[in-house]
């Protein structure tokens, strides 16, 4: 059997969407990282809040890429 263009084509597109969520959760990363060198440097009431927010933020990026494993 010869594999279907479609199926090729399905194949390769998937490949490119977990690759872009990949750099995502890198993207995610790096904000993480940013914050806390910002809290480091920075005093700031909200600190807390920004922690909680970029801390959420890289849970998320990682849990749509592991939902988007699964479902691809």
């Amino acid at each position: 059997m010869s594999p279907d263009v479609t199926n090729i084509a399905l194949i390769v597109f998937k490949f490119f969407v977990l690759f872009g969520f990949g750099l995502y959760i890198v993207f995610a990363a790096v904000i993480f990282r940013q914050e806390q060198l910002m809290a480091n440097v920075l005093e700031e009431s909200f600190e807390p809040v920004l922690r909680f927010a970029a801390g959420l933020h890289f849970i998320a990026a990682i849990s749509v890429f592991l939902l988007a494993l699964l479902i691809l």
